[in-house]
């Protein structure tokens, strides 16, 4: 039984925009400011699944949490060419860190990352092992409150060196270029569980490879341009729990808005918006919404559908930017309204 556990608190869930605003001006009865939009995962989880324990059953005995000085001796010795498979345990327990802060700081999931996170494993490291039943998976989502399971079932790293010294002639004798490489091929298998009969949601296999090279004159400046075979395997580690993550966690992706000016200085709605008091901007334009001039009019019509869309209302900013439209027509809200159309027909998509 797991005891002791360190969880990962999320800010508030953020489900369709950043709220964090940069402000700059452009024409003078307009203003320019870029938002981010999320851009959903091709793999992300169901959104019934916003919590997740994160759990290690890749170690088996094979694996050791290798010194660095030693491991690289050991390279050294062997004239830095050779290709072994090297199990570290700190590469290993990297990968799951480092996802589970990627994940929560993609303010999609909340992550419980145990203390006691490494199941007992007696396979070889090369063997996926049998799925957890659903017995495991339901007391371990029970104990942390989590809505699933994220297990790393498989992970091992090969690595590759070479090295090689060229003779040349030089002005002032003989002298040598030195050439080393560092390859290191990794491999990663995941599950997702979630509590009940069919426990298995998805797995995630990742596979690639990430290289080093250096030259120079001299051993000492060869080998400082590499890094140690052990910070290597850490950045393996690190590059799984990247590649993983892009497949789960959603993105935020700039884009561009703007919003109507109604006085050259001291716009009030403008003086709102540099503060983020959205809310407020909102009841100003909802006042001017109600002029009888059908300029002014549709331009607060369509500063009411911007605010609308940053408070993650598109059905509303659609609804605001055609009132716009029809008050007075401006090319502007028609591209406006074709970009909070496709915003919308991506998120059904996604959903």
């Amino acid at each position: 039984m797991m005891r002791f556990f360190k969880k990962i608190i999320t800010y508030k869930k953020i489900l369709f925009l950043l709220a964090g605003i940069a402000l700059v001006s452009c024409k003078s009865n307009y203003a320019i400011l870029t938002i981010e939009n999320i851009q959903h995962a091709k793999e992300e989880l169901s959104p019934d699944i916003q919590s997740i324990t994160l759990m290690n059953r890749s170690m088996s005995s094979q694996f050791q949490n290798h010194r660095e000085d030693s491991l690289q001796m050991y390279f050294y010795r062997k004239g830095f060419q050779l290709s072994n498979i090297v199990l570290d345990s700190t590469a290993a327990d990297t990968t799951v860190r480092a996802l589970a802060e990627l994940m929560f700081e993609s303010g999609r999931y909340d992550v419980v990352v145990p203390l006691e996170r490494n199941f007992k494993r007696d396979l070889s490291y090369e063997i996926l092992p049998d799925t957890l039943s659903p017995a495991q998976v339901r007391e371990i989502c029970t104990n942390f409150k989590t809505d699933a399971l994220m297990v790393l079932e498989r992970f091992s790293t090969k690595t590759m060196a070479d090295y090689s010294a060229e003779r040349y002639l030089d002005g002032n004798g003989n002298g040598y270029s030195y050439n080393a490489t560092l390859d290191l091929k990794y491999d990663a298998f995941f599950r997702i569980y979630k509590p009940g009969n069919k426990t298995l949601v998805k797995s995630i296999a990742v596979s690639d490879t990430i290289y080093w090279e250096s030259i120079d004159n001299s051993q000492a400046g060869l080998f400082s341009k590499l890094p140690s075979v052990k910070q290597a395997l850490i950045n393996a580690g690190i590059k799984v729990a990247l590649d993983v993550d892009s497949k789960l966690s959603p993105t935020w992706v700039p884009e561009k808005r703007g919003y109507f000016l109604f006085k050259s200085k001291d716009d009030k709605g403008q003086k709102f918006m540099n503060e983020n008091k959205y809310d407020e901007a909102g009841r100003y334009w909802t006042e001017l919404a109600r002029s009888t001039n059908k300029k002014t009019r549709s331009k607060a019509e369509y500063n009411l559908a911007l605010v609308s869309e940053l408070n993650g209302d598109l059905d509303k900013a659609i609804g605001f930017g055609l009132k716009s439209f029809y008050s007075y027509y401006r090319f502007q809200t028609q591209t406006y309204l074709k970009k909070l159309e496709a915003r919308k027909l991506a998120l059904q998509k996604t959903d």
